[in-house]
Formats: C-alpha cells, structure tokens, sequence
C-alpha cells in the first residue's frame, strides 16, 4: 500500500521581510513520505504587500492582517486541495488600510 500524499501550505516571498516584500501563498506536497517535494505557486496574485509581524501585541497596525487562518483541505474523490488562506490587498477602509478576507482556491 503506498503512502499518501502530504501537502504543506505557506506564505513566501523572494525578498527580505521588508515593507517592500510581496507575499504569496504556496503548497509544498509529497508522495514519498518527505524524500522529496513539488512547490507550486497557489495564485500569481499577491495575498499581502509589506512586513508580516511576528511579534505578537508588539506589531504595527497592518502587519499581522494575515491572521492564524490556514487550512487545506483533500478532495476524497479527486485528491486535489483546497487552501483557506487570507488575502489582504482585496479591498481597504475609507481610510486606505488593507481588509483581510478569506480566500479559498
């Protein structure tokens, strides 16, 4: 019996944690109990621009917008994935701050 697949879920970026920074949502899987893995881009569209905090209380306004919501989901039937994640360059307040919204793909 072989092994099932197993996927990870995490936010990346190619640059420094910077308030330049352009972060993506990807899904690292594999089907050999971890010898090796596929990375694969979830959407091309950016889910946050700027600084994520890890801080805690300690973070500036606009930089935890991200939240502890992520999940991924398997398909029983097609064994594809769905992943909850939060998106924060959707839409803004009247005063220009990003709105974090949940985001399924």
């Amino acid at each position: 019996m072989g092994c099932r697949p197993r996927r990870h879920r995490y936010y990346g970026t190619t640059t420094a944690n910077t308030t330049g920074a352009v972060w993506n949502v990807y899904l690292a899987q594999t089907t050999n109990n971890g010898a090796s893995f596929t990375q694969n881009l979830v959407t091309a569209k950016p889910n946050h621009v700027g600084v994520i905090c890890t801080e805690g209380t300690g973070c500036a306004p606009g930089t935890r917008n991200l939240l502890d919501l992520f999940q991924v989901g398997i398909d029983p039937l097609s064994d594809l994935a769905a992943i909850v994640y939060v998106d924060d360059t959707l839409t803004k307040d009247s005063s220009g701050n990003p709105l974090p919204q949940t985001v399924l793909a």
